[in-house]
């Protein structure tokens, strides 16, 4: 059993003849001493605990501060890498919308085209009406005309004499008959 303070103040010694019981007192000396040298003992322990500790505690402060220089070097390398990736982000975007733009300008440009060719087929299609009018109306002419009638005189001698009478109806109308 371990002496506290209290037992030591509290302790009382028989009175002997010359004082207190010489054996009664060394015998608690000896408890004291014992006790009094665990004490030093677990003090010591407790001395090269605490340095151990404070070993350890020192590690994990450097363990603490590497571990916050990495965090923050990843957070910037994160940061980096997100600008990096907005950047190609909007490059691709901006890429896309000239793109874009390039495929509607061509597709206004052909729709020009093709209005063009319309316009043109259209025009194409009034100068054909025209010239085929021109030549019903030279063939109305030419079954109106007297020499057609003459039909009796038709050999073969008189067709260049019609292909020339043709040509000269064609010629006092002025339509052009090509393309």
């Amino acid at each position: 059993m371990r002496i506290t303070p209290m037992d030591i103040e509290q302790q009382e010694f028989s009175r002997s003849f010359r004082g207190y019981n010489e054996e009664e007192v060394d015998e608690f000396l000896d408890k004291i001493v014992k006790d009094y040298e665990e004490l030093i003992n677990e003090n010591e322990r407790l001395k090269d605990e605490v340095e151990r500790l404070k070993e350890n505690l020192k590690k994990f402060s450097e363990l603490e501060e590497t571990l916050k220089s990495a965090a923050l070097n990843a957070h910037k390398t994160a940061e980096e890498i997100k600008e990096k990736v907005e950047s190609e982000a909007r490059a691709i975007i901006e890429k896309a919308k000239v793109e874009a733009e390039l495929i509607k300008q061509q597709a206004l440009q052909k729709e020009d085209e093709v209005k063009n060719e319309i316009d043109s087929l259209k025009r194409y299609k009034f100068i054909f009406k025209e010239k085929i009018k021109s030549m019903l109306n030279l063939y109305l002419k030419m079954l109106e005309s007297a020499d057609f009638e003459e039909v009796e005189d038709l050999d073969i001698k008189n067709i260049d004499n019609y292909s020339k009478r043709f040509k000269e109806l064609k010629n006092e109308t002025n339509i052009p008959f090509e393309k």
